[in-house]
């Protein structure tokens, strides 16, 4: 999941917590393995989420390397010295991301720092039930994210925070917001 999400809290035995990101990948096409998945029968497209994935590689240890071997597109990572742990992973545009606020874009198309107004009638599990509609910045990308409109919200770090980015799959309208 850390190659996926790009950057990760590792807490190690003795309790001290370093954090990694993003240095390089291998250069092969990204293979999701929830898509491998669902076309193999294992999980339904209606309910693939970060979750059910998980709970998948729980509940099958026996074949867990044969699915992840199936994505050949390797991230490497570095070390990231964040002096407070508050703040979210060193981004793409080299600043913190900030939960419900930083956007990760198509780097082809948008340029980081855009300011992008994100409306959705249904992505309604991140804001108390009510519709998400909210001022965020382009501040990161991925290799999965194709298009002018595709976008990734970072939601925070933890178990709460994968919780609710794990569901997130909803149309939304992007609004970018430029200057005269």
């Amino acid at each position: 999941f850390a190659h996926v999400q790009g950057a990760a809290r590792l807490v190690h035995p003795d309790g001290t917590v370093r954090r990694i990101t993003y240095a390089a990948k291998t250069g092969h096409p990204f293979s999701p393995i929830g898509r491998l998945l669902i076309e193999r029968g294992e999980i339904d497209a209606a309910t693939v989420s970060m979750a059910s994935i998980r709970d998948w590689l729980s509940r099958h240890p026996d074949r867990v390397d044969e699915v992840l071997w199936h994505n050949r597109s390797f991230i490497f990572f570095r070390e990231a010295a964040v002096d407070d742990p508050a703040l979210g992973p060193v981004a793409a545009a080299k600043v913190p991301l900030v939960a419900g606020r930083s956007l990760a874009v198509d780097r082809l198309i948008h340029t980081f720092g855009l300011p992008f107004f994100i409306d959705s009638e249904t992505l309604v599990h991140m804001d108390d039930g009510k519709p998400f509609r909210r001022l965020m910045l382009a501040l990161d990308t991925g290799s999965a994210i194709v298009g002018p409109a595709r976008g990734d919200i970072f939601t925070g770090s933890g178990n709460a925070a994968g919780a609710l980015a794990g569901h997130v799959r909803n149309a939304a309208t992007f609004y970018i917001l430029l200057p005269r």
